[in-house]
Parts: C-alpha cells; structure tokens; sequence
C-alpha cells in the first residue's frame, strides 16, 4: 500500500463524505471511489460501509485509520529531514523572553537539538509581557516566554510552571518573623510595586482583591525593573513585591522574604505561540523545551517577566 493510499483513507475518514474527500484530495468522486475500492480489493480489508449518508468507518477501517494517520505523519517527516540534511538550510527562531527570567531557564533554550532541524540559531527578545503577546501576533517573534498571559483566541500556550510573589521586606519588619503571609497581612503596609505597564492584568488583580478586602493600597515606589527595590527598602514598614529569581538576589544583605499565599495571585509561566502558526520547527521546538523543561525540575525557580519573571501548567 502506498502512502497516497493511506491518505486517500484518512481524507474520506475525515471528511465523512466522498465528495468533500475528493475534493479535498483533488479527484473526482468517481475516481475516488474506484481507487477506494481497488485499495480494499487489494488489501483484502473494507474500511468504509458506503450509503447515502456519506461513508462510515467499519470496525477494521478504525482499526486501520489510527496507524494510518502515524504512517503518514512520519513519512512526511522522513522526507523533510532528508530535504534539510540534503540542503543544509540554515533556520533562525525568534524567542521573545522577559528581561527577568531566572538564567536557567534561559540556559535551557539554546542547547536544545532538533531532529528534524539540525542546522537552526535563537535569537532572544527581552521584553515585558504584554509587549512580546504583541509582537507574537505581529510576526516579529516565533514564540515567546511570558507570565500569566491573557486568554485571546489569537494566542495558544502551555504552562510549564506556577510560583508565588515573594514578599521582601527589612528583616525589623513585622512580618518578617512569619513562614509565608496572606494579601490581608500585607495590606496595612506601604508598597514598592510593580509599574502597571509591566503587567496590567497582575496589577489590577492584585490592586482589585486588596480593595475588595476592604483596604486600599498604599504604594509609596513604583518600579519597573525588580533591582530598583532594594535600594529604597529603606523602612522597616516597606513591603517589596518581587519575584522569587528576584527575591533570591537581594535577601541575605538584611532583607527577607516569605512566600504570599494566594489562590488567585499566582505567577505562571506559558511557553506561547501563534494559534495559527504551523511551523514544524516552532512545533519541535516547544515539544523539546517542554520536556527538557519538566526533566530539570525548576519550576519553583521562575519568575515574572515584566516585575521578573515566568510561569505555567
């Protein structure tokens, strides 16, 4: 059986209508249905129990369609990596990251080999979220790192990991005595936060639930990027939200840190592509990260992209 064979299969499989499968496959109807009929003939099988209402598979055709399908995907497959070893093409993948992504997960990008792309580069992005969502739907960036993105029918992603805000503050701080703290302990205290620009989902969430809580925010210093907190930490009272690649840098030097426990504030961070993108290399690209990604087991370690760093599953 030849491979046009086992596509003219899944075609009808698919369709559920000879007509739409011989259109679909560039035949006539008639021509389509003898050539069916030849591949059962030879075959010795009958995949399709034909009537007015389209053709349904039979038990042996479901049997069949399933292998089917994996026989065509890796032939086309065997035949791209031959054409890429044949012509040495050389690829380049744009990836947009936050400019606060912990090292390691970046570290993880480049090593990563490809089966079918033997001969690719990476170019990195650094950007804040929702500027690398924008770009991503523009075409300027193949896919991109990035926290808690927002649902849009335009964009699809995979969380490969969830942290939580750390809270850093002196260690005189009357919170610095607890394992971890809640939006209500942190609520009577003034902030250093982040710029709404840096995520403007994340902020009015959190600026949302404090107020419905009933407190309203006191945020003595904004910032934009997470190194500009420990400089004016300079108050026992000053709560600094941070990400935890960021908490982990300035605690040590009299600051602490304790986790904040929330159900709803959580930094997750999705690995995100076009949904209409059906590049084979974006596609192995995201396959292998992810389980590379999964082996290293560092998912606790990520952080918000635009405050610092990324996160999702």
């Amino acid at each position: 059986m030849r491979i046009r064979d086992l596509e003219l299969i899944v075609a009808v499989y698919e369709s559920g209508n000879l007509t739409l499968a011989a259109r679909q496959v560039g035949m006539s109807e008639p021509g389509l249905s003898k050539q069916l009929q030849v591949i059962e003939r030879r075959s010795r099988l009958r995949f399709f129990d034909r009537g007015r209402g389209g053709a349904a598979l039979t038990e042996a055709g479901r049997a069949f369609v399933e292998h089917a399908r994996v026989s065509i995907q890796e032939y086309h497959r065997a035949l791209h990596e031959a054409r890429e070893t044949q012509q040495a093409e050389r690829h380049t993948l744009r990836i947009g990251t936050s400019a606060f992504l912990p090292p390691s997960l970046i570290e993880l990008l480049r090593p990563i080999e490809l089966r079918l792309y033997r001969n690719f580069s990476i170019e990195v992005v650094a950007e804040y979220c929702f500027d690398l969502l924008l770009q991503l739907q523009r075409h300027q960036i193949d896919l991109a790192l990035v926290t808690s993105p927002p649902d849009t029918a335009a964009i699809t992603s995979v969380r490969i990991a969830t942290s939580s805000f750390m809270l850093v503050f002196r260690k005189g701080h009357p919170l610095a005595a607890k394992l971890s703290a809640t939006l209500n302990d942190v609520a009577s205290y003034p902030w250093i936060f982040f710029n709404r620009n840096v995520h403007p989902p994340l902020y009015d969430l959190i600026l949302h639930r404090t107020q419905a809580g009933g407190h309203e925010p006191r945020i003595l210093h904004y910032i934009g990027h997470e190194d500009y907190a420990a400089p004016v930490l300079t108050d026992d009272s000053l709560v600094a939200w941070l990400t935890p690649t960021a908490a982990e840098r300035v605690t040590g030097t009299g600051l602490t840190c304790v986790p904040l426990l929330d159900s709803e504030i959580r930094l997750e961070t999705h690995i995100a592509t076009l949904a209409s993108n059906n590049s084979l290399l974006v596609s192995e690209f995201v396959r292998s990260f992810v389980k590379r990604f999964e082996s290293k087991r560092i998912g606790a370690q990520l952080s918000l992209p635009n405050i610092g760093g990324d996160n999702n599953r």
